[in-house]
Order: C-alpha cells, then sequence, then structure tokens
C-alpha cells in the first residue's frame, strides 16, 4: 500500500535531489544498522518523507555524509542521519510487518508470512519505544479489516481508517505541531489508500479481492468514474496541503523544497502514469 508520496523529478535541481537521495539513502543506511538487510528490504518512498517532513519541523542536528552500500558499491551516494531518520526506520519496520501479515491473511502468501518472521523479533522493542504509535497502527488496521472484509464502500470510513493511522505516525511527539501532524498525515494516509485501490482496481477485481472502489467503477460510465476518482483523491491531498500550510517550514529552503514538490507535484505523478496506463488499454 505503499510507494506513492514520491518526488516530482523534474521540478527540482540537482542539489535538491542530491538532498532527497540523502535522506532516502540514510533511511536505508538506519534500517540497515538496526534490523539488517530484512529491514532495509521493507525501505518506503512514504517514510522518507516522514524523514524529511519532521527534520524541517523540529530541525535537528543533520549530518551529512557520503558513502558505498551493497546495492550501490561502485558509486558514491549522500546520506544524512539524524534521529529522526531512527524514527522512520522504526515506523517503517511496524508497518512493513503488519502489512506483510495482512498479504499472508488475505492471500496466504508464503513469501510475506516468511519476511514477516524475519521482522517479527523487532516490534516488541518498537512497541516499547513508541507504545502510541503502535497502538493505533494496530486498531486501526483492525478497523481497516473489518470494514473490507464487510464489503463495506464507505470511502469516507476506510479512508479515516487508514488516514487516523499514517497520522499516528506523522504526529512523532506529543507537542504543539502534533494535532496539525496528524491531520495532514490523516489526508496523506487517505490519498495512499485510495490511490493504492484506484491503481490495484482490475487486479483485485480478476482475484476476486475487495477494493474500495469497485462500486464507484460498477456504477459509473468510465469518463465520471475518473472524474469521481480524481475529485477524491483531490480532497484527500487538499487536507495534507491545508494543514501542511500550518507548519513553520519555509519554501525555499532545501527540506521545504522537496516537501512542496511531493505535496503539491509528485504524489500526483504516480497517478497520471496508472491512469495513463489504464487508458492505453482502453484504447
Amino acid at each position: 500500500m505503499f510507494g506513492y508520496v514520491t518526488i516530482y523529478r523534474k521540478g527540482l535541481a540537482k542539489e535538491d535531489l542530491d538532498r532527497y537521495q540523502a535522506y532516502y539513502c540514510g533511511l536505508c543506511r538506519a534500517l540497515g544498522q538496526t534490523y539488517g538487510l530484512p529491514g532495509q528490504l521493507t525501505l518506503s518512498y512514504d517514510m522518507a518523507f516522514v524523514a524529511i517532513l519532521l527534520s524541517a519541523l523540529y530541525e535537528p542536528e543533520t549530518r551529512f555524509g557520503t558513502g558505498r552500500c551493497a546495492p550501490h558499491p561502485f558509486r558514491v551516494r549522500p546520506r544524512a542521519d539524524n534521529d529522526f531518520q531512527a524514527y522512520a526506520a522504526d515506523m517503517t519496520v511496524a508497518l512493513a510487518y503488519y502489512n506483510l501479515m495482512d498479504d499472508w491473511q488475505d492471500d496466504h502468501r508464503r513469501a510475506s508470512l516468511r519476511q514477516a518472521r524475519k521482522l517479527e523479533g523487532y516490534l516488541p522493542a518498537i512497541r516499547a519505544q513508541w507504545p502510541r504509535q503502535c497502538s493505533v497502527i494496530t486498531e486501526q488496521l483492525s478497523a481497516l479489516n473489518l470494514l473490507e472484509e464487510a464489503g463495506s464502500h464507505d470511502l469516507d470510513a476506510l479512508c479515516n481508517a487508514f488516514g487516523t493511522l499514517l497520522g499516528a505516525v506523522f504526529a512523532c511527539r506529543d507537542d504543539m505541531w502534533a494535532p496539525v501532524l496528524r491531520e495532514m498525515g490523516r489526508g496523506l494516509g487517505g490519498f495512499i489508500y485510495l490511490m493504492d485501490a484506484y491503481d490495484d482496481l482490475e487486479k483485485d477485481r480478476k482475484r476476486g479481492r475487495f477494493n474500495a472502489l469497485q462500486e464507484l467503477a460498477e456504477t459509473l460510465p468510465p469518463a465520471e468514474y475518473e472524474a469521481r476518482c480524481h475529485e477524491l483523491l483531490t480532497q484527500q491531498m487538499g487536507l495534507c496541503a491545508q494543514q501542511f500550510s500550518l507548519l513553520p517550514i519555509l519554501k525555499d529552503t532545501p527540506e521545504g523544497k522537496l516537501l512542496y514538490n511531493t505535496i503539491y507535484s509528485g504524489v500526483w505523478t504516480k497517478y497520471a502514469l496508472v491512469k495513463k496506463h489504464r487508458e492505453g488499454r482502453n484504447q
């Protein structure tokens, strides 16, 4: 369900791309240091966004450097290291574990179960350090599963469940910014949930799996369905962007450039690709 929160590369200068790469590679390194290769395999653009967002908001001491890694042994990569990279790594593993277990329960994918078992031993320490976040993650995933098992097409309820989950991850501290971060995460989480359903509609239909947008697809003409999906996605990102605007993050700072690029352009690149691919098949 993750992988939709990406940057729009054509909208960034080289130094901005290097800064983004530093956070992405830094998160990969943080995952490897604490969770080894199984942790690194859970790396996602979405949690790199969380690390950048929290770093921009709280301005921790961040160490920038370069290094090589196993996937890229011959090319030096930039790296960023701070406390929020470690936090993002913890949340990445927690979310990946529950997502893998969900795949196992839904489709009995043995590969998902094997990967989940490699992460399972790390969960007690993550729960102990971040009890609030882990409690919300498990509660909202349970609520989401109940809605999906019941075949509910209440899009507000479905988006709210996943959005509340991501909002808890965004709000890493119980401080004055927590309400704004929770609402920002709720909007982005709703967007991710709908985008995943939009992306997987045909695949879910073939496999007989639940899809939140199936009812719309079956009751609306294709053009109206596409328009409605765009409207729903825009509503969720509108909530995210509205809350983001309340944070004291300047647009012309290195991290600010990445965040504005992602929220206003980057998240729509995957949507455009999926839409174009679908239209090409239907021609």
